[in-house]
């Protein structure tokens, strides 16, 4: 941004001195200021990430200790299957029923079935709980929502006990079921579970036999028609049909093209058509220009003539082979229809006989159908016995257990594997998390600290300069500008840009003056080409004109962004931007001598007067380095070590700088960001 400076009173008008007395100056100028105050170090990345570690293994260690101190709980979980009993459903029904499932509850919980459970185990060889009440706590019936399945589930240190002791749980809760149904039917229950399994025998070995048929006599499917033999059957009647259909045409174009080849039309196969078409091309081409030339010329002259006698000679022996052609289709033809004709013959006959074998295989496969369907019809009498069997016996159960819910057991207890909780994985991840949040939090906490003490540059301003006139008859606070030296003329002119009158070399400008803004800075850095850009960089890094003026290629180092002062070979970093100007600058620098190096140097208040600055002649290569010098002051730069940055200083012009400097102590000029702010 460029710096918007307006004059609200100048000096006297042009043609008359700027430093006439009497005569205040008042100028408002709007720009960004350049820091000021003793920034802190920042911290570098090492340290950030030794307050992270800290602050997450502070966290994570007495976290993971707790996590990993919980001792594990397994859970063995069978799931059954229950249904209403029919004294209270009328018939019995297996929709959800809340009402039978907490009663179901009772029952497993019950005293005695707990007491059944633990006697079962302890005959297992386990080591059970020693009382149903210490039981009761480890174990729990859940129903699934929706239906009439119950979870039995047991909690617990041991998973290889748990499931013994739902398993158990389970074969008590049957035991008691299976008791009350023997005391009521008894032998007529037996009874009926050995027909039943004499029926389930015969009904097996009936099925076998009806299999075994099945594959002797090739019967896939149980429609009579989809069978191999008869559906080969079909296919060859469909295919004598076809090779009938195929001998009748091939017949009939052989009767065409010998009634064709009698009657003298041309005959030809396609193979020759193509050819022969070709060759009747080529005989009309030629007969026309044979005839051409038999009207230009006359036939003792042709025949005279080799050239012109190889035209008429060539139409007639194209003309024999049209012919041998065409003879050579027709026979061609005749021959392929023959051909045909003998060879849908030859299919008709072989289908005929294979049709007369199939038939024959077709009867038989017919018998054997029927008597595989007599025994189907035998193996559906059995199972109709078997379904009637169980259906009484199914009967007879269920009065027998009218008082007591029917179970069938879906999935018994198997040992568990992985601990149901504590979740350490998930523990252990919540717990790194939070540990990398408070990390993170600690870090964050650390750098907003530091930006809170550090203190704030490039924050817009406007001031107001005001110049009134000294004891001298100069304006207070004015600087003394330097005439202008012209080349030829470097150090030889008192107080010319090079040659700075009785001034030691390296000796500062007054620190009243004029100090430029960053936006002025920076809108002179806009105007100016790349010449000019490396003198004003280089003046921004702390060089006179004098030693930038006898700087050569060999001094600069653009691998390491250093550059080597001749005058005391002091070593200046090269902020980021100018390092890249001078990496791409043909030829480095862009003067070849100190007086190119002057008239450079000496456009830059003609840049100030293109860019709108007021009193754009004070704005001189000595207030770019006074602004530049300033600028490290500000930051709390130690003075003492300013002739590390702006070389060979004298004492009297170092303490110019003192009103600049911050409260408090200084800090050591490598404690202070040496880059300008435009250059960074």
């Amino acid at each position: 941004m460029a710096t918007d400076a307006q004059t609200l009173l100048e000096g006297p008008p042009p043609g008359q001195s700027g430093q006439a007395l009497g005569q205040p100056r008042i100028e408002v100028v709007t720009g960004g200021d350049q820091g000021h105050g003793a920034p802190l170090p920042e911290r570098s990345a090492g340290s950030l990430a030794l307050w992270f570690l800290a602050a997450f293994a502070l966290v994570l260690l007495p976290a993971t200790v707790w996590n990993l101190s919980r001792p594990p709980v397994y859970r063995a979980t069978a799931t059954v299957l229950t249904t209403v009993p029919a004294e209270r459903s009328g018939a019995g029904r297996s929709d959800a029923d809340l009402q039978h499932v907490a009663i179901q509850r009772q029952l497993l919980l019950g005293r005695q079935l707990l007491a059944d459970t633990i006697a079962r185990v302890d005959a297992a060889g386990g080591d059970p709980p020693p009382t149903p009440d210490d039981l009761r706590p480890l174990l729990t019936v859940d129903a699934v929502p929706g239906t009439n399945l119950v979870e039995l589930s047991a909690e617990g240190g041991l998973p290889l006990l748990l499931s013994d002791i739902v398993n158990a749980w389970l074969a008590s809760y049957e035991g008691l079921r299976q008791a009350e149904i023997e005391a009521r039917l008894g032998t007529r229950l037996e009874k009926l579970a050995e027909q039943g399994d004499s029926l389930e025998t015969q009904i097996a070995a009936k099925r076998a036999a009806l299999t075994a048929f099945r594959e002797q006599r090739d019967i896939v499917t149980l429609e009579r028609d989809s069978n191999r033999a008869l559906n080969r059957l079909n296919t060859l009647q469909a295919s004598l049909a076809e090779a009938e259909d195929a001998q009748i045409k091939a017949r009939a174009r052989l009767m065409a093209l010998e009634s064709a080849a009698a009657s003298g039309a041309p005959v030809i196969v396609d193979e020759a058509a193509a050819t022969l078409a070709q060759l009747q091309q080529q005989e009309a081409e030629l007969a026309v220009r044979v005839q051409e030339l038999q009207k230009r010329y006359t036939e003792m002259f042709i025949q005279n003539d080799p050239d012109k006698r190889a035209l008429p000679e060539q139409l007639k022996r194209l003309r024999a082979r049209i012919a041998t052609v065409g003879r050579q289709g027709a026979e061609a033809a005749l021959t392929e229809a023959r051909r045909a004709v003998e060879t849908t013959t030859d299919r008709r006959l072989r289908l005929e006989r294979e049709l007369a074998d199939q038939k024959r295989v077709a009867s038989r496969f017919t018998a054997d159908f029927e008597a595989y369907k007599d025994l189907e019809a035998d193996l559906a009498a059995l199972d109709d016995m078997q379904r009637s069997t169980q259906g009484e016996r199914v009967a007879l159960e269920t009065q027998a257990i009218d008082g007591y819910p029917q179970i069938e057991i879906i999935e018994p207890a198997h040992p568990p594997r992985d601990p149901v909780r504590p979740h350490y994985g998930r523990d252990f991840g919540i717990s790194a998390a939070a540990a990398a949040g408070a990390g993170l939090l600690t870090v964050l906490g650390l750098l907003l600290l530091d930006a809170s003490r550090r203190p704030r540059r490039g924050l817009p301003m406007t001031g107001v300069r005001i110049w009134g006139d000294d004891a001298g008859g100069r304006a207070a606070g004015a600087p003394q500008l330097p005439p202008y030296a012209p080349p030829g003329q470097l150090g030889q002119a008192p107080g010319g840009l090079l040659g700075r009158g009785p001034a030691p070399l390296g000796a500062l400008p007054d620190a009243t003056t004029r100090q430029l803004m960053g936006g002025e800075v920076e809108a002179l850095w806009e105007l100016a080409d790349d010449a000019e850009r490396q003198v004003m960089g280089l003046l921004l890094c702390g060089l006179d004109l004098p030693e930038i003026a006898q700087l050569t290629m060999e001094d600069f180092d653009l691998r390491e962004s250093e550059l080597r002062v001749p005058a005391d070979a002091r070593r200046v970093l090269l902020p980021p931007a100018l390092a890249d100007l001078f990496k791409d600058a043909h030829p480095l620098p862009a003067w070849r001598s100190p007086d190119e190096a002057v008239e450079i140097a000496a456009r830059i208040p003609l840049l100030a007067v293109d860019a709108g600055l007021a009193h754009a002649a004070e704005v001189t290569p000595e207030v770019l380095r006074h602004t530049y010098l300033a600028y490290l002051v500000r930051q709390g730069a130690r003075l003492t070590e300013l002739h590390r940055v702006a070389g060979r200083l004298d004492s009297a012009s170092v303490q110019r700088y003192a009103p600049l400097s911050p409260a408090g102590a200084s800090r050591p000029i490598g404690q202070v960001d040496l880059a300008y702010p435009l250059l960074a």
